[in-house]
């Protein structure tokens, strides 16, 4: 029978279609290719699809209608039966993460598809053909309602839908099972149509959909049951997203129902787990009604799961549920803890298995927190043997969370520490962070509050050794705020074990040593209140720390720290340029302050005054090291210096009979150096010209006191020195002012220089600086103080000096002394006869020159007209004349018998002078004679 004739219209469709599939074709071999290749070598796939989109309608068109000689094309058919598999294979291999891949994929499967209905038209096609087209439609179709892809799902479902319709047209035709697996595939294709319908939210069409299932349900085999109740499965979950828990039951009890139509034993691995889900998302959809009702029947689905599986871990979790739902009121924390630890002991655990536990463990602790916390506590401690950081620290970190949520109490805090006392490392860096800064807030507002007890237990736990990564500077503050809680609470034991285990890093911190410091002076601990000072001391804003130790120091009544700060304060400033402290006023206040402690009788009095010098004698360098700055001022101004002086002045004349001579000399000695920086022009001259010769005064007489006692003799000298350079001082001050004193004043400032002639004197004689001697007593005659000479002269005839030092300086004094006092015979015979008996041991000559003196004075006094009291004393002349003949004596045996000769004729001579009758000159010249001087 020949074809039918073909109009040219349809010739022109034919040709038209055959350019445009040809066209596809080619594209899809090109995507082959590039489907193919490396994911990482593929063009833009956004391109690629709507590429793809294009040709599917176009394909999608020329399906409605019979095209002959493409129908039933093996190249076609070929061509995209490879697309199809490729596709199908790169669907399962692509990282689900990957949506740009996975959409192309898709869309590249659904072209693949429509070549295929090209090449296997529904009109005139076989059964096997129809029946293989329609599982490829209701695959890519569901595909594409998974992927959110309704448009491209459609065209799909409607070309399954012809493929339905032909199948349906020979069923008279085909064997029963073929007919039954026609059923079977049009119950599926409803079940997707509906779940198109549902995700296009066309929820009438969903349902009138499924009704039509109801008279083909008996077809399915347990296979086909497993799909559609997947698809009905997915719908009712979707609906427990959206919240709708009635339609949500709805459909999860079809589900249920569709999976269970099925014998048990017949369904695959997949559908037993599936039968499963669908129960557990039924339960949660009845939870989800918060209905007594669906409360009930979750109850007994719930121990229908249980009773089919046993103790599984879905068992749990729906348990779990269960609980949550039941009102706070009868809620109960034991069960839940303990459905808790049942999942904790049979878990595997994962990170998903780590999140689930943890998220119900704080689901429990919003409703009860001692149990979370309890049931946390155990997790803990099983997650040990995991060897999991990460999972640990998480834990442990929203433990910490748990126990800042909960009402302050030490018991919580030491439950805590309970457990981190069983671990063995350390948290990391980033978790003790986390938990430092949970704690931290807890911490200061217990702090802010006054509850110095729960702040101080919040430090100790954070001090813990799993959280030694909290840092050296974090450590430091944990450590200062326990200082601060135990000075809060007036607890000088806790402060002190708190310094004692605190680290070295915490010590290089200001405030920490500050807060020591407040210890220290509370627990007078000088050691530690030094120590502290000198870290204060390191630090760069170390003045506002070291004047906040000085204020806590007065406050405390401790002085002794508040001078050692402001010394420090001192040292740290005392030469700098330009310096941020006022000088001047610092060292008013330690001195006010060492001032106050020195009137305080103690053992450490002497120290106090001792430091209370050596302030004064820090000033004098002070004043010889200050600059003028560029306006022309100096850092010591008149007042400051006067202030200073005055000071020193009036503390040593008050404690002069109270202190070491030694400290009264120093203070003095720093006062007449702080003088001299007094501008001549300014004050009263006179008035410190008297302060500054009384200050020597006394400081020379205090020398020669200490010269005199002192065993040393480095010192001793050292003292005499020091007092020679006073007395030098002295004269040449009173000689420059002596004109302005009042005859009162000048008479006193005489008096006192004569005094230290005689001083001077004495400091010669004992430095053995004779050849000053003359000097001095020059100096001294002004003075016109037989006093002043006559100490010079017992000093000269007690000290062992050379014999012409002696002769010269004893004739000046004796010939001063003389001429002011006019001396009587006794006095001068006195005299003489010291002198003689000092010299002679020393020098013959010199005491021959004494003997004639004393001979030419006794034969004066004699032959002048004064009375008997002026006469030459006749002991002295006996005593002389006796002494004198003795000597010669001994020169005689010593076979000097000229120089015997000598002092015999002498001796004989002054013996004349003697009022005794002439008995001792007898007795001389007898004994003269018997020593046979003439016998030649």
């Amino acid at each position: 029978m020949p074809p039918a004739p073909v109009s040219k219209n349809a010739t022109q469709l034919v040709s038209k279609a055959e350019r445009h599939i040809e066209a596809a074709f080619g594209f899809v071999s090109d995507l082959y290719k590039t489907l193919s290749s490396d994911p990482k070598d593929m063009p833009a796939t956004d391109e690629l699809v709507d590429q793809i989109s294009k040709h599917v309608e176009k394909l999608h068109a020329y399906q409605q209608k019979y095209l002959p000689g493409i129908a039933g094309d093996p190249e076609i058919d070929g061509m995209g039966t490879r697309l199809w598999n490729l596709c199908t294979r790169l669907r399962r291999e692509f990282d689900p993460a990957e949506k740009r891949l996975r959409r192309l994929v898709l869309h590249g499967r659904v072209l693949a598809f429509h070549l295929l209905v090209i090449a296997k038209p529904k009109d005139g096609g076989k059964a096997p053909d129809l029946i293989r087209m329609l599982k490829l439609a209701l695959k890519a179709a569901r595909d594409c309602i998974d992927n959110s892809e309704h448009g491209l799902a459609t065209p799909v479902l409607q070309t399954a839908a012809d493929y339905k319709g032909s199948l349906q047209d020979i069923t008279s035709a085909l064997s029963e099972d073929v007919v039954n697996e026609c059923n079977r595939l049009e119950v599926e294709y409803f079940i997707v149509r509906t779940a198109l319908s549902w995700a296009e939210n066309r929820l009438d069409v969903a349902e009138h959909m499924y009704t039509k299932t109801e008279r083909l349900r008996h077809f399915l085999t347990p296979d086909y049951a497993e799909k559609l109740a997947d698809v009905i499965y997915e719908i009712g979950k979707s609906l427990t997203a959206r919240s709708d828990f009635a339609m949500a039951v709805k459909w999860l009890e079809r589900a249920q129902e569709m999976i269970n139509s099925q014998n048990i034993e017949s369904l695959s691995r997949d559908g037993i787990e599936l039968r499963l889900a669908i129960l557990q998302a039924l339960v949660t959809a009845l939870l989800g009604t918060d209905s007594v009702e669906g409360l009930d029947k979750a109850k007994n689905w719930v121990n229908y799961i249980e009773s089919e599986v046993g103790n599984r871990l879905v068992v749990l979790l729906l348990r779990l549920e269960l609980l949550q739902k039941t009102p706070a009121e009868v809620f109960d924390s034991d069960a839940y803890a303990d459905v808790l630890r049942r999942i904790i002991r049979s878990i595997d655990l994962s990170d998903s298995g780590f999140k689930l536990i943890i998220f119900h463990i704080r689901k429990l602790h919003d409703k009860s927190p001692g149990a979370g916390c309890a049931t946390l506590d155990d997790f803990i401690l099983t997650l040990r043997a995991a060897e999991n950081d990460d999972w640990m620290e998480k834990a442990i970190v929203t433990r910490i969370w748990m126990i800042t949520y909960q009402r302050d109490s030490v018991k919580t805090i030491e439950a805590v520490d309970g457990v981190l006392s069983q671990l063995t490392k350390p948290l990391s860096a980033e978790a003790t962070a986390a938990a430092l800064t949970l704690i931290w807030k807890k911490l200061e507002t217990n702090y802010g509050m006054g509850e110095y007890d729960m702040a101080e237990n919040w430090c100790r736990l954070l001090l813990h050794s799993v959280f030694q990564n909290c840092g050296p500077s974090n450590t430091s503050k944990l450590e200062r705020k326990l200082l601060l809680c135990a000075l809060a609470r007036n607890s000088m034991d806790a402060a002190i074990l708190v310094i004692q285990s605190m680290s070295a890093q915490s010590w290089k911190e200001p405030m920490t040593a500050y807060l020591a410091f407040k210890v220290a002076i509370r627990t007078e601990d000088r050691a530690l209140a030094e120590r502290c000072l000198d870290t204060v001391c390191l630090a760069p804003d170390h003045i506002e720390y070291l004047g906040a130790c000085i204020a806590e120091s007065q406050m405390a009544g401790d002085i002794s720290s508040a001078v050692a700060a402001l010394k420090k304060l001192r040292e740290k400033h005392e030469y700098k340029e330009p310096n941020p402290i006022y000088l001047p006023a610092l060292f008013r206040c330690t001195i006010r302050l060492l001032n106050g402690l020195a009137d305080k009788s103690n053992a450490e009095q002497n120290d106090v005054v001792d430091s209370l010098c050596r302030e004064f004698e820090n000033v004098v360098q002070a004043l010889e090291h200050q600059k003028q700055d560029p306006s022309g001022t100096k850092v010591f101004n008149v007042d400051e210096i006067e202030w200073f002086s005055g000071n020193s002045y009036n503390l040593a004349l008050k404690n002069t009979t109270k202190w070491d001579l030694r400290c009264v000399v120093r203070m003095l000695t720093a006062c007449v150096n702080i003088i001299e920086h007094i501008p001549s022009d300014k004050g009263s001259a006179v008035e410190v010209s008297l302060k500054t010769l009384f200050s020597r005064f006394i400081i020379a007489s205090a020398l020669i006191s200490l010269a005199r006692t002192e065993d040393n003799v480095e010192k001793q000298q050292n003292d005499f020195l020091a007092m020679r350079a006073h007395i030098k001082a002295f004269d040449d001050e009173l000689t420059a002012h002596l004109a302005n004193l009042n005859e009162k004043v000048r008479d006193d400032m005489v008096r006192k220089q004569a005094t230290l002639f005689a001083f001077d004197f004495e400091g010669a004689v004992c430095l053995g600086q004779f050849e000053d001697l003359g000097g001095i007593v020059q100096r001294a005659v002004a003075c016109g103080s037989i006093i002043a000479f006559q100490a010079m002269a017992d000093c000269l005839l007690r000290a062992q000096v050379p014999g012409q030092v002696l002769y010269s300086n004893m004739r000046k004094i004796v010939n001063e002394i003389w001429s002011i006092e006019g001396f009587d015979g006794l006095k001068l015979a006195r005299y003489t006869r010291c002198l003689f008996q000092a010299t002679l041991p020393l020098n013959d000559g010199l005491a021959m020159k004494l003997l004639d003196e004393a001979c030419g004075k006794a034969r004066e006094l004699r032959e002048s007209e004064a009375g008997s009291e002026s006469r030459w004393p006749e002991e002295e002349t006996e005593w002389m004349a006796t002494t004198a003949f003795n000597h010669a004596i001994d020169c005689f045996g010593c076979q000097e018998e000229e120089k015997a000769k000598e002092w015999a004729t002498k001796a004989i001579n002054l013996s004349h002078y003697c009022d005794d009758g002439g008995r001792l000159e007898k007795t001389l010249q007898s004994k003269y004679l018997s020593l046979n001087f003439d016998r030649d």
